[in-house]
């Protein structure tokens, strides 16, 4: 849009004429295109972004910025907001594609904001959030052989994994090109309303002849069964409430600290605060039976400050918990297995679940405590078939990796392989305790009687039992506690303070600083 004004114009009649353009693109401009997005249930992107960031603190970059045809006046901004702002005083940038616009497609000028945005946030270092929506590519902008030099949006996004965090959230139609930064993400909230694929509809009847839909994207598809995206919202203002909660618990880069809360230190504690013990609720959360299931969810709240914990993936591979907590402000991540699904048992999907989260625990500096009570990995033709003969051994190379302190707790059940995948002691964990309820060895007593001498008939009933009785016996922490294998056998009382003490003892030591292994950054796998 060319700026028309006399030669003898003043300054301030030409700043009116630029202001007069800048506003065309504001929402109240455009009152049928903000009308359409609110008839899809939907924020518009500029209403997204005043309810995410710090009241007042959005700062535009490109709020002149046009379409290649300039003389449409929905070509404004060309589909994409872009700008600093700050998140709980935090300085973020943040990139909210323009359905309203374009359907927010990527033409040349919206490839080239969204470029800025990630040039500020790889030179400044700090957090890129996204919130996304559009079918990729804009056809009439990206035809030919001249569009195999990009905008390097992928080198750039896997340039800034792991160095500070991307955080998306899948706002509307979300295919292509836009779907793709799903997967170079930290974190993806997706809501109800909104479908993710790589291909849309048209696409794919184009392709394959299939008749797809919308809603054979949802987020249900991605939340709980294959576990692309972390947290499921309702509507857009769950979603950035979302993106904040999880901001809250991470630095602003990997070269820095989680915030911490205001919270004394064990020097600072007067006497009755530095006595963390739990209230004796918490011998009555766990069953003694190892055969009976309880929600792993409960004592996790029991540890954590205020009960306040933020899940990832909630519904996807349920066997395992993974989270964001505090602990004496501190943030830590948990790992735990959660009895109430398929016994608390490791499978594939738990396994690329943990694995994923320790690498964005180890990337950010953020301490991982690991809740134990696993009977093991899950066994038999099917289960191999999911190639869990390689999938089980990611989070144990993850671990292998990482160089965050861990702290691990055998709550109950901790057999097999299972038990160094959660944080066993080969990894050198800061906390090494078991629970007096805890039982660990390579397998369980009674399966190890059934493979040395047969289910029955090999041995009597009495020589059967009393063979059980003694590998039970073995199990039991007091053996691991008087050969030093273990650091103690805690009162489950005892528990909070005991991570306590040790994320206190470790808030000051430098990250990625051991003796035996040079410094480094790493990025986010997308698994």
């Amino acid at each position: 849009m060319t700026v028309h004004t006399r030669p003898e114009a003043t300054l301030g009649e030409q700043t009116q004429a630029y202001s007069d353009i800048r506003s065309r693109s504001a929402d109240e401009s455009r009152p049928s295109a903000v009308d359409a997005q609110h008839g899809r249930g939907a924020m518009t992107a500029r209403e997204r972004v005043d309810y995410l960031v710090d009241t007042g603190s959005f700062a535009e970059l490109g709020s002149l910025a046009w379409g290649a045809d300039r003389n449409i006046a929905d070509s404004a901004g060309d589909g994409i907001v872009i700008g600093r702002a700050y998140i709980d005083a935090r300085p973020v940038v943040v990139v909210a594609y323009d359905f309203t616009v374009n359907g927010a497609s990527m033409g040349r000028v919206n490839d080239e904001k969204f470029a800025r945005a990630r040039q500020i946030s790889l030179r400044s270092g700090i957090p890129l959030v996204m919130l996304i929506e559009g079918g990729g590519a804009r056809i009439t902008e990206r035809m030919g052989s001249t569009t195999i030099r990009g905008h390097e949006r992928f080198s750039d996004l896997g340039l800034l994994s792991g160095w500070a965090p991307i955080v998306t959230g899948v706002v509307g139609p979300t295919y292509a090109g836009h779907a793709n930064l799903v997967a170079l993400s930290d974190f993806v909230v997706m809501t109800t309303k909104a479908s993710l694929g790589l291909a849309g509809p048209r696409l794919v009847k184009a392709a394959t002849g299939e008749e797809v839909t919308q809603s054979d994207f949802n987020s249900a598809l991605h939340a709980r069964k294959i576990g692309s995206i972390d947290r499921e919202a309702a509507d857009d203002a769950e979603l950035l409430d979302i993106i904040r909660g999880y901001l809250s618990y991470l630095p602003s880069n990997c070269s820095l600290k989680p915030p911490r809360l205001n919270y004394p230190t064990i020097a600072e504690r007067d006497d009755e605060r530095l006595d963390e013990r739990l209230d004796d609720e918490v011998l009555t959360l766990v069953p003694a039976e190892s055969s009976r299931a309880y929600d792993m969810r409960r004592l996790v709240a029991t540890v954590v400050d205020d009960g306040e914990f933020f899940e990832l993936k909630p519904g996807f591979a349920r066997n395992v918990i993974t989270a964001f907590a505090r602990v004496g402000g501190h943030s830590v991540g948990i790992i735990a297995n959660n009895p109430l699904f398929m016994a608390g048992v490791l499978d594939g999907d738990s396994s690329d679940k943990m694995a994923r989260f320790i690498n964005i625990c180890d990337a950010y500096n953020i301490p991982i405590l690991v809740l134990v009570d696993v009977p093991g990995y899950i066994v038999g033709v099917q289960a191999e078939r999911t190639n869990l003969v390689r999938r089980s051994m990611r989070p144990l190379w993850e671990l292998s990796q990482s160089t965050v302190p861990i702290m691990t707790v055998v709550i109950r059940k901790a057999y097999g392989l299972a038990y160094h995948t959660m944080g066993g002691a080969e990894f050198h964990p800061e906390l090494m305790v078991c629970w007096p309820t805890a039982r660990v060895s390579p397998m369980g007593a009674e399966g190890a009687v059934n493979i040395l001498h047969g289910k029955k008939g090999i041995v009597d009933d009495e020589r059967r039992a009393a063979l059980i009785d003694t590998y039970k016996a073995l199990e039991e922490p007091i053996a691991a506690a008087e050969e030093f294998k273990i650091d103690d056998v805690i009162d489950p009382r005892d528990t909070r303070q005991a991570i306590l003490r040790i994320l206190d003892f470790v808030a000051d030591r430098p990250h990625q600083t051991g003796h035996w292994r040079p410094a480094k950054r790493r990025g986010i796998s997308p698994h």
